[in-house]
């Protein structure tokens, strides 16, 4: 049998114990959250003498409504969290990981038995295909990652317990925070002309030499026009075609006038915004205009050009999806459970093999034009799709199959079926930019959530009554 060193034993664990849950945004919680007006595990103890038994008895770090976390799986979890860690040169100290830990274990049995009581399920089939997809990541089966994780004193039933809850949240996630979040066309123009903003801004190494005319923060009406008429006559001589060294020389006031104005090499982070906004666009041996300053007027030469500039940006360049969809219509003749449940059962025979995603599209689905094509919809860029359909595809590996996602008058199941790099033009960068921000605002949208879901969970920590 293949056998897997202990980092990346710690790797496969803390992936699926407590990987998933940083990916998914959680994080430490504050005392206080609003209210999401929707409906909650209870927040008072749960009834259950067996549960107070076992906190009593078992070694319990934590109840989490009607279930608990033991002393035990938390301090497996820590230290698997804690080489994964070490691997990346990170060592924080054992009481606040294991704080960390706990914190993100209570966070994750909030939200799946949240998920659970909103009527989000986890068919045994998914769980089998998603143990797959974790054992093929470290090029394992599944045989063989039960023989690791077992051997690391983690049950395979608490492992298999665990990667269903990350599912249980992903789905949850996506029903109730995805599917809600909108970008307006104001906000996307603000972030692109951010990006424009940021691709032009010189970055490395950056040598400056100026013509500098100090001035007096409490100068008067007639130092400022003199001194301005000092820095507009040494502007007039570049113009003309003065060497800026022998300009600066003769009529700069910096303590740098003797060197020719230089003022050496620093990165662009090191070097004030307004000489930065200045040299924006600038290329070796151009000069600036007259800049103002709290200190005087300067006007600035660009010695030596950044060793690098910022090319890439949201709107060069993106990842294409080719994708294909089964759509069932939501009305009078089939609800939303109705549907879900029909593609969930779908999605099941496919992961089994029983049937092919093709063939499946083009007998039920009733999008009329992609179901011909046996659901090909083509390449799409992120933002094309609706954001709840975007979210759950960015989720995808190629070959991978989505939960179904439900949209207000349809119920869709996607199948990625490959990616590529795609240049972009105009209206592909305004869809990329949606997405960004999309996904920008989900993820503070669902640490929000889940600090709602945990403020009205019982939650009683070993050795307290909170």
């Amino acid at each position: 049998m293949r056998t897997m060193n202990k980092s990346l034993v710690a790797s496969a664990i803390a992936l699926t114990l407590s990987g998933v849950a940083a990916a998914q945004g959680l994080q430490l919680r504050s005392t206080s959250a609003p209210s999401i007006g929707a409906p909650s595990i209870s927040a008072t103890a749960p009834g259950s003498d067996d549960v107070a038994a076992q906190h009593d008895s078992d070694g319990i770090a934590a109840v989490v409504g009607n279930e608990v976390i033991t002393d035990y799986d938390l301090d497996l979890r820590a230290r698997a969290t804690a080489s994964q860690l070490a691997a990346q040169g990170v060592t924080p100290a054992p009481q606040v990981l294991r704080h960390q830990v706990l914190d993100t274990m209570i966070d994750q049995m909030a939200l799946a038995q949240y998920a659970q009581a909103n009527g989000i399920e986890v068919s045994d089939t998914t769980l089998q295909q998603a143990l797959k997809q974790t054992a093929a990541n470290f090029k394992l089966d599944v045989g063989q990652l039960r023989h690791q994780v077992e051997a690391q004193g983690l049950s395979w039933s608490e492992y298999q317990a665990q990667l269903r809850r990350e599912i249980l949240i992903a789905r949850l996630r996506q029903r109730d925070v995805a599917s809600r979040v909108t970008v307006s066309d104001q906000e996307i123009d603000h972030f692109l002309a951010q990006q424009r903003s940021q691709q032009q801004a010189p970055q490395g190494d950056i040598t400056l030499a100026q013509i500098f005319v100090p001035l007096a923060a409490n100068a008067d009406a007639a130092q400022v026009a003199a001194a301005r008429s000092r820095i507009d006559a040494a502007l007039a001589l570049l113009r003309q075609g003065r060497d800026f060294a022998q300009v600066a020389k003769l009529d700069s006031t910096g303590a740098e006038a003797r060197d020719g104005g230089l003022l050496g090499t620093r990165t662009a982070q090191d070097w004030p915004d307004t000489f930065i906004d200045a040299i924006r666009g600038l290329h070796a041996g151009q000069v600036t205009g007259v800049i103002r300053s709290p200190a005087g007027f300067h006007i600035l030469k660009l010695v030596a050009e950044p060793s690098s500039t910022a090319t890439t940006t949201a709107e060069n360049s993106a990842m294409q999806a080719q994708v294909r969809e089964i759509v069932l219509d939501i009305g009078s003749r089939r609800n939303r459970d109705a549907a879900v449940k029909e593609l969930d059962a779908v999605r099941d025979a496919v992961l089994q093999g029983k049937i092919d995603f093709a063939t499946k599209a083009r007998e039920i689905s009733q999008d009329i034009e992609s179901a011909r094509r046996g659901g090909d919809i083509g390449w799409v860029l992120p933002g094309e799709l609706p954001p709840a359909l975007d979210s759950a595809l960015d989720r995808l590996n190629p070959g991978q199959l989505s939960a179904p996602v439900a949209l207000p008058d349809k119920v869709v199941l996607l199948q990625l079926v490959d990616r590529r790099e795609h240049p972009l033009d105009a209206r592909q960068e305004r869809a990329v930019a949606r997405n960004i921000l999309l996904q920008q605002k989900e993820r503070k949208e669902f640490a929000d959530f889940v600090q709602d879901v945990r403020a009205r969970t019982y939650v009683r920590l070993s050795g307290s009554d909170s």
